[in-house]
């Protein structure tokens, strides 16, 4: 068998396996989607016995969805990964997404085996199309952290004037969901919308916490849930944590500003040899094949990735100051 006729085996079956995955993406959202809603409007309807026998059904059709299929059915996963794009500001569906992560992990890594013979080259981008996404997701999720935590000084002042001039709580993160521009307004319009939909106020705060992970809400949280249980003036307790939170900006901002040169030595020191191992694993994959075939290219190897890991640990201990 020549390569060529190798080549065209992978790649058709790369093709068919991808193919399937789509269809199999699409059929268990629409269809999931329709047996969902359609058993809802018969309990609506009172054609349904009652609502316990519907979710018993509907925790055993998942028990064996979960069994049967694949990753798409675990609706934790995809809730997860739901979070994840909003907190990123990427507005696709995790359906949606999963079929790009898909294309970048499959689609380059079998072009290039099909036109050069040669699988070193197409396993690198395969796991360079597996990484991307991930790493696009955690910088656009730090900016919008950034852009949020920016706008909380400005969001607990907002809440503590609405306070002052008697509305309540509820009120006041309903101004801020409104007045306020992306990405506080999003994340305050989704705590209003839980508390709608029957959800109490400490959990819809505590759910924000563990969405956003900054330590700037989650001592604004933790102020509001305890004057909740405890009592006492709401409006003075949000000026002084607004307050905090504004100089604790203005010195985080400072420290990016002293620590810019460190930072980039960091990611340089930890993104230019990845990338010029891909490259070259790219474009001339017989010369790097030496690290794994010779010996003294494995131990060249692992001490490099050793002194790699090391330094960059280094540097960001270095850059990352607690205050």
């Amino acid at each position: 068998m020549s390569g060529l006729q190798i080549s065209i085996i992978i790649f058709s079956s790369s093709t068919t396996i991808f193919a399937f995955l789509i269809s199999l993406v699409f059929f268990k959202k629409v269809s999931f989607d329709k047996l969902y809603i359609a058993k809802r409007v018969k309990i609506i309807k009172g054609k349904q016995v009652t609502g316990m026998d519907y979710l018993s059904r509907r925790r055993k059709a998942l028990k064996k969805s979960k069994s049967s299929s694949f990753v798409f059915a675990n609706t934790k996963f995809l809730d997860k990964l739901f979070d994840e794009l909003i907190l990123a500001n990427i507005p696709l569906k995790p359906e949606e997404f999963i079929v790009i992560w898909m294309v970048l992990v499959f689609l380059p890594s079998c072009i290039t085996i099909l036109f050069t013979y040669n699988v070193a080259p197409s396993i690198t981008l395969a796991i360079l199309g597996s990484i991307a996404p991930i790493i696009f997701i955690r910088s656009r999720k730090k900016k919008r952290t950034r852009q949020f935590e920016a706008q909380l000084g400005d969001a607990l002042m907002i809440c503590c004037n609405c306070l002052r001039s008697g509305l309540t709580f509820q009120q006041a993160m309903e101004t801020i969901a409104e007045d306020m521009s992306e990405p506080i307004s999003v994340e305050f319009s989704r705590v209003v919308n839980e508390i709608r939909y029957g959800n109490n106020t400490e959990s819809a705060l505590n759910n924000l916490s563990n969405r956003i992970k900054s330590a700037d809400l989650m001592l604004a949280v933790s102020a509001v849930n305890i004057q909740r249980q405890t009592g006492g003036n709401l409006s003075e307790i949000l000026e002084t944590i607004s307050e905090t939170i504004k100089e604790r900006i203005k010195i985080k901002s400072d420290i990016r500003t002293l620590t810019a040169q460190g930072r980039m030595s960091g990611i340089i020191i930890g993104a230019l040899p990845i990338g010029l191992f891909s490259i070259l694993m790219v474009l001339n994959s017989e010369y790097m094949m030496l690290f794994f075939t010779n010996t003294y290219g494995k131990i060249m190897l692992g001490a490099s990735i050793v002194m790699e890991i090391t330094g960059y640990i280094l540097i960001k201990k270095i850059v990352n100051i607690t205050y």
